[in-house]
């Protein structure tokens, strides 16, 4: 490999690992080293390091190897196949004990409407005890989902992107990414055509170059601390399609790191260094937006007298447009109305 591949940089260069990638699925993994290792290295000084494929592809191991990687502020690409193991990289976190904001990008949404079965997003829902703070999905395609899931989805406050309305502008997403924990992306999520190596016929879906966007958006989340990518099955395609499939995953992971590379540690843990700007909201008293002068990205903050949840979760990224809206018509989207209602007491 030439010296500015990414193979050729992820020797050892730091003690303090940025990002690792794990291999859930070691047929998987390879096919997918082969392609981002041969790809060209533009992420600066990161230091990202390949800790291998794991030993064994069960929640309880998984669980725990994730765990300590959390705790230790590494932020984990994992290479799967099998996208039930997208439960582990969720679970995890309750291992520290912390509300996460999960958001999966799929073609369908794994989850039983009316009781705990085996779908992916199952324990995230109806695990006892503490709750998941927030799910979000994004291009689940409305005739493959079962329509007692998008009323569940209401009922609960969760958010869920139809396909058609994510790819109407795909810059409207990034906000919804930068409020999530973790992201789960199923290859599936993507059109076939140009990631054919997966269980199922169904054509349609987000362009690569659509879903390589969203895995910049992710990377370049300071709240984000890991990503998962599913779906690639080596079985169900020919020779070709599996590596047409593995080089559109080693795609997701390099716009996912060049996003992380491009961090500028604006995450408002605090308001600190944050711009102020109050808008007087019949409704809502007065709504406060924070914007970020290093990144020039948005929030808008939840009524310290009626917040519930950790106090990262306070503030709610949104976009310019949502301030002008709510500046200038005296509105707020459906998307900040629902994450009113989900984060406060009011209805």
């Amino acid at each position: 490999m030439p010296a500015h591949s990414v193979g050729k940089s992820l020797r050892p260069r730091s003690r303090q690992i940025a990002v690792a990638i794990i291999g859930l699925d070691a047929a998987v993994a390879q096919k997918t080293r082969e392609h981002l290792y041969a790809s060209s290295w533009a992420f600066g000084k990161l230091v990202v390091r390949d800790l291998g494929d794991i030993r064994k592809d069960t929640r309880d191991f998984i669980i725990p190897l994730l765990r300590e990687l959390y705790a230790a502020g590494i932020t984990p690409v994992l290479l799967g196949g099998n996208n039930a193991l997208f439960a582990a990289q969720y679970l995890a976190f309750a291992e520290l004990n912390r509300q996460v904001s999960l958001l999966q990008i799929d073609r369908c949404i794994g989850l039983n409407p009316h009781q705990e079965g085996s779908d992916v997003l199952d324990a995230a829902v109806y695990r006892p005890g503490r709750k998941q703070y927030h799910v979000a999905h994004l291009g689940a395609q409305q005739h493959l989902v079962d329509p007692a899931v998008w009323d569940f989805f209401d009922a609960h406050g969760f958010e869920a992107v139809r396909l058609g309305q994510a790819r109407a502008d795909v810059t409207q997403l990034e906000p919804l990414l930068r409020d999530a924990d973790l992201v789960g992306l199923d290859i599936s999520a993507i059109n076939h055509n140009e990631a054919p190596a997966r269980n199922g016929f169904h054509p349609s879906g987000f362009s690569l170059q659509e879903a390589s966007q969203l895995a910049y958006y992710a990377g370049n989340s300071d709240k984000l601390s890991s990503f998962g990518l599913f779906g690639l099955n080596p079985a169900a395609g020919t020779t070709a399609e599996t590596e047409l499939t593995a080089a559109a995953y080693a795609q997701l992971v390099w716009y996912f790191l060049q996003g992380y590379s491009l961090r500028v540690g604006d995450f408002p843990a605090t308001t600190k260094g944050l711009l102020e700007y109050i808008v007087d909201l019949q409704g809502f008293d007065r709504l406060t937006f924070w914007r970020s002068p290093r990144s020039n990205r948005w929030w808008v903050q939840v009524h310290d007298g009626k917040y519930q949840g950790e106090a990262r979760h306070r503030l709610v990224p949104c976009a310019y447009q949502d301030y002008l809206l709510a500046s200038n018509e005296q509105t707020l989207p459906d998307r900040l109305l629902l994450a009113m209602r989900r984060y406060t007491n009011a209805g």
